[in-house]
């Protein structure tokens, strides 16, 4: 199976799993990992996602081998590459925009899709293995759906034109000092780095996160006043209308951790 998944304890974990390829995706790949994600995001029993890579790379980005492509008996429409490359689009939006956590836990080689999909993440942890690299100037390609757009806000515009036009590769050091990923581990300590942090955003005030995510997402693309309209409309809602905030101010009167439920 070119993913694996696996759900516990509100976490679910998609992993890319072709290792010999250094989890390159296909058509087929990206097809699969769209609709998984969809399903994700309206699961009220999915509290936080993660996108992890098996073997030593997280992902290499589009497998441009023949290795890689599929077997079609005539040439794809245009109708139906239109609809394909809209279904491949979701996957950074559905990172991104889902009302809940999203963490890319990377590990080796990462670069092209690969990083397009890690950038979209709420957090990215990575490894001291890891290495990060656009490659589509290397490619003859102009870059995959939303990474203009995620690396401009990660790494600020010059440093995203440099990234994008030199196709230089960056450190795991490099890209912790650059604002590219948020956590950086040793290779041994990744996995349960990652873990601890998906269990700590499952635990959370679900309905919260996904309030501020909204209010982040707005916060980039709004001005100041339509930012502060969405939160006070968000924080009203969520102090008068969810259990997990009445729940906090009991939890401080009680001198106790809150149990928040996720709603």
């Amino acid at each position: 199976m070119s993913i694996l998944t696996q759900i516990g304890d509100g976490v679910a974990t998609l992993t890319l799993n072709r290792p010999d390829r250094l989890n390159a995706v296909t058509e087929a790949m990206l097809d699969e990992i769209a609709l998984t994600l969809r399903a994700w995001s309206t699961d009220p029993s999915i509290r936080c996602v993660v996108l992890a890579g098996a073997g030593r790379g997280f992902c290499a980005g589009y497998d441009l081998s023949g290795d890689g492509k599929e077997e079609r008996a005539e040439p794809m429409r245009p109708d139906e590459a239109a609809a394909r490359m809209t279904l491949h689009a979701e996957i950074p939006l559905l990172l991104h925009r889902m009302p809940k956590p999203t963490i890319a836990c990377i590990r080796g080689p990462v670069a092209g899709s690969g990083l397009v999909m890690a950038a979209a993440c709420d957090l990215r942890v990575a490894s001291r293995t890891a290495k990060f690299k656009l490659a589509f100037a290397s490619a003859g390609r102009c870059g995959d759906p939303g990474g203009s757009f995620f690396l401009t806000q990660l790494l600020g515009a010059a440093k995203a034109r440099e990234m994008f036009l030199l196709d230089d590769p960056m450190t795991g050091e490099e890209a912790l000092a650059a604002g590219l990923i948020t956590h950086l581990t040793d290779d041994e300590a990744l996995d349960a780095e990652c873990a601890t942090l998906a269990a700590k955003l499952a635990s959370g005030p679900t309905a919260a996160y996904a309030a501020m995510k909204r209010n982040l997402n707005a916060a980039a693309a709004g001005t100041l006043d339509e930012t502060m309209a969405q939160e006070a409309v968000a924080n009203a809602q969520i102090s008068l209308l969810t259990h997990d905030a009445s729940e906090a101010g009991k939890a401080f009167m009680e001198r106790r951790p809150p149990r928040f439920l996720g709603y």
